[in-house]
């Protein structure tokens, strides 16, 4: 199930470059690049010939060479040369995408271009907001991509996959809460006078309780921001504390791999190498023990042929909510086509 009509992140903007670049978005295959002047493209990967993929052609200019019989687009997708005629069937051209870079990452429209809307981007200005440093990646993961929004919907999960880094007690024992506010989902715990988590207490020299954040913010397809913030038990003092936003966006390859593009972006000790380096590591081996138990949930997801649904539990509320928006979304965009 794939919402169309939504940006998906096709890279990081570093990775678009003057050659010819291959992603696949919602089971569908674009080849990427940069024109002369710099702005990037994303093109329909199937040469409307022979249907060779492009991305294994040749850039020239601002045109796309065929690599198999030489059939040559434009950046528009439009056909321009044919080797031995002149003339180019009106059906000679292939689906060009909107693209858009924001907040360091370059995101592609999957859906009707004339609804590309840029303001639908996700607010994730931290990414690039003076003030704040951020460091990040992509893992490809073999799960689908609405389990990686359950799991970033849902942090009791801490206390059992992450109990190394940013897990403790005290996050299963603190409920949380949920609304929905019209396409978005917003989860929030506050943990009051509890332990710090090991990697709050060594990125911030904590050795005392602490009142801790977590505000989660969902907005579809699969866009998770978390605001976390963890300052001396009874303070807010970012001086002896700490806030960071973990932002993530998740690309569907298909129905069972996905990219998962992630920062933690942060606004003190800016120029502590030593702390962006502790940051950066802990948080990718964090994300590695999701990785491992979302790669083997999706196994037995699959091999299961039972028909019994799942159990649910209270702590599942932001995640169902979010599949709900999406699926009533995804409902309309279908209801529309058909129409």
């Amino acid at each position: 199930m794939y919402l169309k009509n939504a940006w998906y992140v096709a890279g990081w903007g570093h990775e678009i470059q003057r050659s010819l670049t291959q992603r696949w978005i919602i089971g569908e295959p674009l080849v990427m690049y940069r024109t002369e002047a710099g702005k990037a493209v994303a093109l329909e990967d199937r040469c409307p010939h022979r249907r060779a993929a492009l991305s294994k052609g040749n850039l020239i200019g601002d045109t796309v060479q065929c690599g198999y019989h030489g059939v040559t687009l434009n950046c528009a997708g439009a056909c321009v040369a044919i080797p031995g005629q002149e003339q180019i069937p009106p059906s000679m051209k292939v689906r060009a995408y909107p693209v858009a870079e924001k907040w360091q990452w370059v995101w592609v429209w999957m859906g009707d271009p004339e609804a590309a809307d840029e303001s639908l981007i996700p607010d994730f200005r931290y990414n690039s907001e003076p003030g704040w440093l951020s460091t990040g990646g992509c893992i490809d993961v073999k799960a689908n991509y609405q389990l990686l929004t359950d799991n970033l919907l849902d942090l009791t999960h801490e206390t059992y996959v992450h109990a190394k880094t940013i897990g403790n007690s005290a996050v299963v024992e603190t409920p949380m809460t949920h609304r929905v506010e019209g396409r978005e989902v917003h989860v929030e715990r506050i943990i009051k006078d509890a332990p710090p988590p090991p990697l709050f207490a060594r990125v911030r020299n904590l050795d005392e309780h602490i009142d801790r954040w977590q505000v989660i913010r969902f907005q579809p397809p699969a866009n998770v921001s978390i605001d976390a913030r963890g300052y001396p038990a009874g303070t807010e003092d970012l001086e002896k504390g700490l806030r960071w936003f973990s932002i993530n966006s998740i690309t569907p390859v298909d129905e069972r791999t996905s990219k998962y593009y992630w920062t933690i972006t942060r606004c003190f000790a800016l120029e502590d190498e030593a702390i962006t380096k502790l940051i950066h590591d802990s948080i990718l081996a964090t994300f590695m023990e999701d990785v491992e138990i979302l790669e083997a949930q999706q196994i037995m997801i699959e091999t299961d042929s039972r028909t019994k649904a799942e159990v649910g539990v209270r702590a599942d509320s932001g995640s169902v909510a979010a599949r709900r928006i999406l699926e009533k979304l995804v409902r309309q965009e279908s209801a529309a086509v058909t129409q």
